[in-house]
């Protein structure tokens, strides 16, 4: 038996079906919306964090936290408990590239942090839209692209790590003051390579 509707009905359902509509696309774009403020905030904080690292002193750590505050500053400073240390032309040019070591991987993992924060944010907000859609094996490569990419950076910074250790222990023999924050190790290095691929 065929079903008949009357008219007023159908127009009813009708829009019934827009509205709904309407209100998964003011969700979606809702969450777009959150998505690309959080975003831009993130992308802010960043290059705030960024100056500050690049114009800013950088802090350097004690084994065991006994030894007094150390700072190296952008002209290649060594500041012991804010006073500069007495240097060569020659350490404050080791003193100058250790600066950029530490700071280039301090930005580098900054940014592969902030990577995994958008991650997490564009992840929810695509779930979200997936419910709508119904797309969920789109999401999903979507997701595992990004998560690639911050996995190679991950590793890329990884081998950057060699590089600032040898750079510590060429200061180190040149710079006694330094000796106490010389703290960085292979097993360091080790670690890091783990935590990237425990994350594969």
């Amino acid at each position: 038996m065929k079903l008949q509707l009357p008219l007023t009905m159908l127009l009813s359902l009708s829009l019934l079906a827009a509205c709904n509509k309407n209100d998964n696309d003011k969700s979606v774009n809702k969450e777009e919306s959150v998505e690309i403020s959080i975003s831009q905030n993130l992308d802010k904080a960043t290059e705030e964090a960024r100056n500050e690292i690049i114009n800013g002193n950088i802090s350097l750590g004690d084994a065991d936290g006994k030894a007094k505050k150390a700072e190296i500053t952008p002209k290649g400073d060594l500041l012991i408990d804010g006073k500069p240390v007495s240097i060569t032309a020659e350490q404050r040019a080791l003193l100058v590239t250790h600066r950029q070591l530490l700071a280039n991987i301090a930005i580098n993992g900054m940014e592969i942090g902030m990577q995994a924060a958008k991650l997490a944010t564009t992840a929810a907000g695509e779930a979200i839209k997936s419910i709508f859609t119904g797309d969920t094996d789109q999401v999903e490569k979507k997701v595992e692209g990004e998560t690639n990419k911050i996995e190679a950076s991950a590793t890329a910074l990884c081998e950057q790590l060699p590089l600032l250790m040898e750079s510590q222990k060429t200061l180190a023999d040149s710079l006694p003051e330094f000796k106490p924050y010389a703290t960085m190790t292979a097993k360091d290095i080790d670690d890091c390579h783990g935590e990237v691929h425990e994350r594969k």
